[in-house]
């Protein structure tokens, strides 16, 4: 049996047909906040990541006293602008750690290094003191 939603009370309400008009109002871009230009350039990803890059980029954050969605997008076009230079390290890194992947959606798997994947594992047990 579907539960009935309850009513929301409290919030602004506007009338349909405002709503209706304020889809084709102009916006003016000068009354817009200094965030709300920035984030109109962004939109969200979400990748499957190992816990233990999670915890890395969140310790990286609290360090550098910044969010971890920025440390994400620091390290990623440093990574990035790396590859595009074609730096040997990582360009090696992609051959390496190439494996034919199961699915027809894609030719390869990557996984990277174990020795990136152990100098993390490195950094996070040195905040623990072992």
């Amino acid at each position: 049996m579907a539960r009935k939603r309850k009513e929301r009370k409290g919030g602004l309400r506007i009338d349909p047909s405002v709503r209706e008009w304020l889809k084709d109002a102009a916006e003016n871009p000068a009354a817009l906040t200094a965030k709300q230009r920035r984030d109109r350039k962004r939109a969200k990803a979400t990748y499957d990541l190992p816990r233990d890059i999670q915890e890395a980029v969140r310790r990286v954050a609290r360090e550098e006293d910044t969010s971890a969605s920025q440390v994400v997008e620091m390290l990623l076009a440093f990574a990035l602008n790396a590859y595009i230079r074609g730096e040997e390290s990582l360009r090696g890194a992609f051959w390496d750690g190439k494996t034919p992947a199961r699915t027809p959606r894609f030719s390869w798997n990557v996984e990277p290094p174990d020795e990136w994947l152990e100098a993390i594992v490195r950094f996070l047990s040195a905040e623990k003191g072992e």
